[in-house]
């Protein structure tokens, strides 16, 4: 009978990886026609400047503390210092930077420093995430691994330097099983039967006022879309970077590669995988922003002040082109 049994074809890498990508730019093609009709624009979230120059380790780490820096488009630098502060819950990593914005542009928008648990289940149900067991359990230890971190944040000019080192999360009230809080909320309950205090997490003050007045605001649907690019947290990090410096550029000047790598975490075996994802990301931002001025050069990448900002500026939603650790 095993001979009836058809032989299992292999699998073609190549043809795989060329249609990962060609998906991938149908998808940049379409946030192309939605900037050109106004639509992506329609709706921003807004980044804390510092994480979008310093980002969290892309893989779990056993380390306790992780430094990052930055030299900003204005000649200013920004030093950021992640700690795990909490006894035996890991660094955050990877994809907790996703929860992480969206909490922060949660606590911007409603401008209070609490936000509450329904969030969490706001975040998937708007992300497009199912709310499974897996989906909820992995939630859960993301918050719990954001309510252990500790940023120091120092920013230094010619003629200050300015530091804050707090954490981020000043107190939590989690559930102890998120899945009966989500079922309970969507059942109309504030909170699980007994337990008087609301679920949410309160953002530090000083740490809420650092983020209300340093923060980026770009395209939720573009956010959205990086979530999903094949490349993972790397690229989406230097696209989100990369947006940020052509929208803020006053003049032309180059990221030395030594910089772009002391930004961004280097735990890929393959060193030259890092300039092919840089390659990647300013080809994809040209679809979709054809007035940016950015380029792959010998030294680092060139970038220059774009003739067309991604979104125009509307003083209104607080979309304002000169961005800088001071303004």
């Amino acid at each position: 009978m095993s001979d009836l049994i058809p032989a299992k074809k292999p699998r073609n890498y190549a043809k795989e990886r060329e249609a990962a990508l060609a998906r991938s730019v149908d998808r940049v093609v379409g946030l192309r026609d939605d900037r050109d009709t106004g639509a992506l624009g329609d709706e921003v979230i807004k980044m804390a400047q510092a994480l979008i120059l310093c980002t969290l380790p892309y893989r779990p780490t056993a380390e306790r503390q992780v430094v990052r820096s930055a030299r900003l488009s204005d000649g200013s630098t920004l030093r950021v210092t992640f700690t795990a502060g909490i006894n035996g819950i890991d660094m955050a990593f990877g994809n907790d930077r996703h929860l992480m914005a969206w909490l922060f542009d949660k606590a911007i928008n409603s401008d209070t420093a609490f936000v509450t648990i329904k969030s969490a289940s706001d975040y998937l149900r708007e992300t497009g995430k199912s709310r499974n067991g897996d989906r909820v359990k992995e939630l859960a230890a993301r918050l719990a691994r954001l309510t252990g971190l500790v940023i120091g944040i120092e920013r230094r000019s010619s003629g200050s330097t300015q530091t804050v080192m707090l954490p981020m999360i000043a107190s939590s009230n989690l559930p102890s099983n998120l899945t009966l809080q989500l079922e309970a909320e969507s059942a109309g309950q504030k909170h699980l039967p007994g337990i008087e205090n609301p679920f949410g997490i309160q953002l530090e003050e000083r740490f809420f006022q650092d983020i209300k007045k340093h923060h980026v605001a770009i395209p939720k649907r573009l956010w959205l879309q990086l979530q999903g690019q094949k490349g993972g947290p790397q690229l989406q990090d230097l696209l989100t970077f990369f947006v940020y410096r052509c929208y803020c550029a006053q003049s032309e000047t180059v990221i030395p590669w030594a910089g772009l790598r002391e930004q961004f975490p280097q735990d890929d075996s393959n060193p030259r995988r890092f300039k092919q994802t840089v390659k990647k990301a300013v080809q994809q931002l040209r679809i979709v922003w054809p007035e940016i001025r950015i380029d792959v050069v010998t030294e680092g990448v060139w970038v220059d002040r774009a003739v067309q900002p991604l979104l125009p500026d509307d003083p209104a939603k607080k979309r304002v082109r000169r961005l800088s650790a001071f303004n």
